[in-house]
């Protein structure tokens, strides 16, 4: 329950492959997505890598999936130092950089537990939405071997939490044999903003030759802000470049092989990433067109989020056969100030002058419906002359001074994870199978404190009344006007099996299941005048989910595979805190229901997929692609209560996504490198819903063909040269990226939903070229790089408080940043 006032942030085998081909050279094509990596200029084709999404090592091209995964030289060449950076390559899946919500396939919600999965190698990191902003971390991509990103439910070998996909960051392993290792160095300059600068070094290799080895890593980046902190009153700038971000990442793994058959690998992982404030920009106070972003939030909003993860795997290998062990614990905690406190608390006491202004105007006897929790005042009695208090340039609150009211909020994780798996190792068996048992015990805790030691002095300004007299109670000792505290356990084991059988050596069936029991449960304590007194109390939820899954591929030719699965996810459901009841009642009563349910059930997805791989005129040319229809059905969801500020989450649905994509490599010549990366999705409500158990006359939530918020169309496009120049290996790369504009209505901008706001619009499409030229040297490569080379910036994520407010905040893309990269490889 969360106490935020506002609006919620955001064919056939060879035709389809023919029409990839036809489309790139026509083009230029671009951005490729494909878990392949292009020889050095001189090969005669292109070379795929190995990856591990079914568990055991493949190659791509024979891995029944929709796959893409990126390299470690993919992601150099590509400027990639994010999941949104990985994202804008990818096709069928979008990022919330505010969120941190990852879609895929249209399957995404701010509510519940996660809908992607997120590994680092063997173990799950993604969070449940135990409160407001409980955002997942990410790792960065410095010193990864890849990223795989598996598009469709994984839930059979990768649990709850892959019901829309899966995100596995690889990390490379110690060697036992060989000294490796780079040192990376960068700067950038951003048009209007500071500079971004980053350093790193790796080293690993035998400390006894083959059978003692280790790896070592340490990163740093500063990302240069560019929006500008102001004072409203005077629009001097108060803090240049406010929204700058640190970023530390450190790792350390060791490789033991006592025997030949038996390898233990104890790992740390640690981040630490310290954003100073957010990157939203007032639009009323801003000029995008040159460069001019400024924000007049008083309260800083800044974001520090730092996890450690310590690891063990043991791999024990018998004749024909391998008992894999991962034991993982993982401990995060997050301070972020998840919105203004400031805007909040005016919006909300703006809509008491309001209505006081509108009895004022059309008598006692009008009835309004903007009374935030009884907090209205009698016309004459407050200081209805001074609506709106929030105006498009800033806060009007003459004669007051500076008031600031801080948000914050704590997220923290503590996930112990136990894996233990046995699987085949003969590659060239016929029957190909894996069975393994998983068992997590998870405690997360979400804390949300609206801090705001002026209340009385502004409650006497506006209202003429005592904290007491208007509140029903003073602020909190610690001067907090509002407290939610919620910890919660989440505990779970499961079996899973899968096994592949080649009835013939081009035909192979597989079939995987996995059976879960899980239990959620929470504590609850809320308090403060904005929570209208104390409350609170426990919740629980427990569900045995079935997730099974099934496949047929057919190997046409050694360069050709068609394949089709059906596949099962879910999420774990959960239990709803207790709210104010009585201050509540109006937005209850709209709902067509007496009280707020106290729990929701686990929802899950029905995926239907066929697709095809494949390679062309000698493997210069390899594509994949992928069509799907999904059914998801009793969709976990956040409703806003709009009178009193709460948040409750229950099922809605049913909700379905239509879509494919596409994705090629091609090399015409040893020189250049094409590749494209295409998808489409369409994912919308497919029936009117209302609340459960809601009366007949209650309100409708969800209309049919509401979308899901996402942008249907994402293309990549991008195009490399590779040539000599003093006899020194030399390369430019191209990349365009588009996502289209989402023409359908959400139910925020649904005319018939009660949460309508006419002023909140879809995002625009959006365009992104950048441009990247370097030389190898040896073993060192410099790299030119110019990221959004035509400074594009659409106005993206618009939001006001409420629809009452008349201030606006925004985001966009980062304006033009130019730079130079160095590494140094041996």
């Amino acid at each position: 329950m969360q106490k935020r006032f506002g609006m919620p942030r955001r064919q056939a085998w060879r035709s389809g492959a023919a029409f990839v081909f036809a489309i790139g050279f026509a083009t230029g094509l671009g951005g490729e997505a494909l878990a392949q990596t292009a020889q050095p200029a001189g090969g005669s084709g292109i070379e795929e890598i190995v990856v591990t999404a079914t568990r055991r090592e493949e190659n791509l091209s024979k891995v029944p999936i929709s796959v893409s995964a990126f390299t470690e030289a993919q992601m150099d060449d590509l400027e990639v130092k994010s999941f949104a950076d990985l994202a804008r390559f990818t096709p069928g899946v979008t990022f919330d950089d505010s969120s941190k919500d990852i879609s895929i396939r249209g399957i995404d919600s701010s509510a519940g537990t996660g809908t992607t999965g997120i590994y680092i190698d063997d173990t799950p990191i993604q969070i449940r939405v135990l409160g407001l902003n409980s955002n997942n971390t990410l790792p960065t991509v410095f010193d990864l071997d890849r990223v795989e990103i598996l598009r469709g439910p994984q839930g059979t070998l990768f649990g709850a939490g892959s019901e829309g996909g899966t995100v596995r960051y690889i990390t490379p392993q110690p060697s036992l044999t060989d000294f490796t290792g780079k040192v990376h160095a960068e700067v950038a300059l951003t048009e209007a903003g500071a500079p971004s600068y980053e350093f790193g070094a790796a080293l690993g290799g035998p400390i006894i030759d083959n059978e003692l080895g280790f790896r070592v890593s340490a990163w740093y980046r500063r990302d240069g802000g560019w929006i500008d902190r102001v004072n409203y009153q005077t629009g001097q700038v108060t803090t240049p470049n406010a929204n700058e971000t640190d970023t530390y990442v450190y790792r350390g793994a060791l490789a033991w092989e006592p025997t030949s058959h038996l390898k233990i690998t104890p790992a740390i992982d640690y981040q630490n990433r310290q954003q100073h404030d957010i990157d939203d920009y007032w639009v009323a106070l801003s000029d995008p067109g040159n460069d001019k972003f400024k924000s007049g939030t008083p309260d800083w909003m800044p974001d520090n989020d730092h996890f450690y993860l310590g690891s063990l795997d043991m791999t024990y290998d018998f004749a024909d056969m391998s008992l894999i062990s991962n034991t993982s614990y993982f401990n995060r905690t997050e301070r972020v100030s998840g919105y203004s406190g400031t805007l909040y608390n005016l919006s909300f006491f703006q809509q008491s002058l309001n209505a006081a202004q509108q009895v004022a105007d059309n008598g006692p006897s009008y009835q309004y419906g903007a009374d935030p929790g009884g907090v209205a005042c009698a016309p004459g009695q407050c200081r209805i002359d001074l609506y709106p208090l929030l105006t498009p340039n800033g806060i009007n609150l003459p004669g007051f001074g500076n008031y600031v009211a801080e948000n914050h909020i704590l997220n923290t994780q503590s996930d112990f994870t136990e894996e233990v798996r046995l699987q085949s190792s003969d590659p060239k068996d016929a029957l190909q199978w894996v069975v393994g048992v998983f068992f997590a015990q998870n405690r997360q805790e979400s804390r949300e404190e609206i801090n705001d030691p002026q209340l009385p002095a502004l409650t006497q300004f506006l209202w003429n009344e005592t904290m007491l007299q208007l509140w029903g109670e003073n602020l909190l000792a610690n001067g907090d006007d509002y407290i939610n505290d919620t910890i919660g356990h989440d505990r779970q084991i499961a079996g899973f099996a899968d096994a592949t059988y080649a009835i013939t050596e081009q035909l192979k069936v597989e079939a995987g299941v996995r059976y879960a029991f899980t239990h959620f449960d929470f504590t609850n304590f809320a308090d403060g005048p904005q929570n209208f007194g104390p409350t609170g109390g426990p919740g629980h939820k427990d569900e045995t989910p079935l997730t099974p899954k099934g496949n047929i591929t057919y190997q046409i030719t050694d360069d050709d595979m068609v394949y089709t699965t059906v596949a099962k996810g879910y999420r774990i459901g959960g239990a709803n805190p207790p709210i104010p009841q009585q201050e509540c009642a109006a937005d209850l009563n709209t709902l067509g229901i007496s009280q707020t349910p106290s729990s929701f059930s686990s929802d899950n997805v029905l995926s239907y997929e066929i697709g095809a791989k494949d390679k062309f005129f000698g493997g210069k040319l390899q594509t994949s692609e992928s069509a799907y229809h999904i059914d998801w059905n009793h969709i976990q969801q956040s409703i806003y209560l709009t009178s009193c500020g709460f948040r409750l989450t229950t099922n809605l649905g049913p909700a379905v996504s239509d879509g494919f994509d596409l994705q090629a490599v091609a090399r015409p010549t040893d020189a250049i490198e094409l590749d494209a990366a295409i998808g489409f999705t369409d994912a919308h409500y497919s029936a009117n819903q209302q609340m459960q158990g809601a009366d007949p006359a209650g309100a409708i939530i969800v209309y049919k063909g509401d979308s899901l918020g996402i942008s249907p169309w994402t293309v990549s496009l991008g195009a490399e040269y590779n040539f000599t120049a003093f006899d020194h290996d030399d390369f430019i790369r191209l990349d365009y990226e588009f996502a289209s504009k989402d023409n359908r209505t959400t139910p925020q901008r649904h005319p018939g939903s009660g949460t309508y706001d006419p002023n909140l619009v879809p995002d625009p499409a959006t365009n992104f070229v950048s441009i990247r030229a370097g030389m190898n040297v040896g073993d060192w490569d410099f790299a030119l790089f110019v990221q959004n080379l035509l400074n594009a910036h659409p106005q993206l994520d618009l939001n006001h408080q409420d629809q009452y407010t008349e201030l606006y905040e925004a985001t966009t893309f980062r304006p033009r940043t130019t730079g130079i990269a160095i590494n140094y490889r041996y």
